[in-house]
């Protein structure tokens, strides 16, 4: 039997969590000879017992329901395990083509969305930014010309909020800084007398936003939220077991920099006591104190010795004009000033007057998305929502930019007042969407001429993305 119910959008919540499934991940049900554009529904047969008058053969017939019948009784049957017995769950399911509901349960019903808050974030960007949209790093001289290969003034860097200076869209970030540096190179620059300011008022000054636990900000996952931001607003440290038990363990950072001090408290251990390894890093410092043990026949990521933690940093300005200023020194180019934020230079900055001597410029808002939908990246969404906030107001707060997505979402049909947005990740428990909101959001973009940018954004169940294993 060939049944199909047309392009559907499923929002489904388990544990007051989202799971969405778009029609781009409906669509890896076609079969290989199906053309259409429906989705095919497996026929669920049903065993009834012999009839009393037959007694020489089990005769079985065989009961046929209807596919929309079907996918009601299945989702009926999960929904009823013990394991999910004290759960809370909303469904809606929802032909895109007419409107037809073919389940529903709670579906009215607010949940927190988690990372399925990012489609919204996502979705918004895509449309007040435009899939073009590409941020731009500028770099400034404010003195004269160099002079028998010294500058003497500032050298300021103008961000813009790109978060894209990362392993996420290059294979090593440092390369950004380092063009820059042979730019200033080409320039018969070898000696700064001047100042290096990082101008990152492009965003306010609030790294994070409403519901954030304290207890979290050394996880990646909520790393601070600066306009001039690089690498995550993390490092990467390795720690390599020592060669003699007892021994302290080697550990090293990535990117290698001055600007985070390691405390190491771990200790080489034999082959057969178990690894443990403790980072930890006080707010608003960069000490980093890693405690524990590690077994002396370690192996981390890319079968290399050591194992890999990722902890973030305070104050991403300052983290980059380190960075910076290590680069240039690498290229022999002296900096005889100081690294100051925006905050601490006591002058005006008119632009019109300077000079511009380098600029970064972003891949697409398009790749970025993809790297948000795939990869549930928690920072380029936060720097989405308050990119949208300043090129929309002015303002690059998660408050205005907040402000512009609940506009978006009442402009496809998600009334203001029920639901909660908080953030651009999903990350605080304070927010709150409906199944039916969800899917008021995916039909929405798949009528509009977003569709195939959002589409290719998300994670594909078993291939890529953080659904690359299900």
């Amino acid at each position: 039997m060939k049944n199909s119910f047309g392009i559907c959008t499923v929002s489904i919540i388990f544990y007051a969590y989202f799971f969405s499934i778009t029609p781009q991940l409906l669509a890896q049900s076609h079969t290989k000879n199906d053309q259409t554009d429906s989705v095919r529904i497996k026929t669920l047969n049903v065993l009834l017992p012999k009839t009393s008058s037959d007694t020489t053969k089990q005769e079985r017939r065989q009961v046929r329901f209807s596919p929309v019948r079907e996918l009601q009784t299945d989702i009926d049957g999960l929904v009823l395990t013990p394991e999910l017995s004290n759960a809370n769950i909303g469904i809606s399911i929802v032909s895109i083509e007419s409107g037809e509901n073919f389940y529903r349960k709670n579906e009215t019903k607010n949940f927190i969305p988690a990372s399925t808050l990012k489609t919204l974030t996502t979705a918004a960007a895509l449309d007040y930014l435009g899939r073009d949209f590409r941020y731009s790093t500028k770099f400034y001289f404010d003195g004269e010309p160099p002079k028998d290969g010294e500058f003497i003034g500032n050298l300021i860097i103008r961000a813009s909020g790109d978060p894209t200076m990362s392993t996420y869209f290059y294979t090593d970030p440092i390369d950004v800084l380092e063009i820059i540096a042979l730019k200033l190179d080409s320039l018969g620059i070898r000696s700064i007398r001047g100042n290096i300011i990082a101008d990152d008022s492009y965003f306010d000054d609030n790294y994070y936003a409403s519901g954030w636990a304290l207890d979290d900000v050394m996880y990646p996952f909520s790393a601070q939220v600066d306009a001039l931001s690089f690498g995550d607003n993390k490092v990467d440290v390795r720690v390599v077991p020592a060669q003699v038990v007892g021994e302290l363990s080697r550990i090293t950072m990535q990117p290698d920099n001055s600007y985070i001090r390691i405390i190491n408290n771990t200790l080489t251990v034999p082959s057969d006591v178990p690894e443990i390894l403790t980072p930890s890093r006080e707010p608003r410092t960069n000490s980093i104190e890693i405690r524990g043990k590690i077994p002396i026949d370690a192996k981390g990521m890319n079968s290399n010795s050591g194992t890999r933690l990722s902890v973030t940093i305070d104050n991403p300005a300052l983290y980059f004009l380190n960075l910076f200023k290590q680069t240039l020194e690498k290229h022999g180019i002296k900096v005889r000033g100081a690294l100051l934020d925006y905050e601490d230079w006591n002058m005006n900055i008119s632009y019109t007057q300077l000079q511009l001597i380098a600029e970064h410029t972003s891949p697409p808002l398009s790749e970025i998305i993809a790297v948000v939908n795939k990869y549930s990246h928690n920072l380029c969404a936060e720097m989405l929502i308050k990119t949208i906030g300043k090129e929309t107001t002015g303002i690059g707060s998660f408050a205005k930019g907040i402000e512009q997505v609940k506009k978006y979402a009442s402009r496809i049909g998600i009334l203001q007042d029920n639901i909660s947005v908080v953030d651009g990740s999903g990350l605080s428990r304070l927010n709150l969407l409906s199944p039916q909101n969800q899917v008021a959001l995916l039909s929405s973009i798949y009528r509009s001429d977003k569709r195939n940018d959002f589409i290719e954004s998300l994670a594909i169940p078993g291939a890529q993305g953080t659904l690359r294993v299900v």
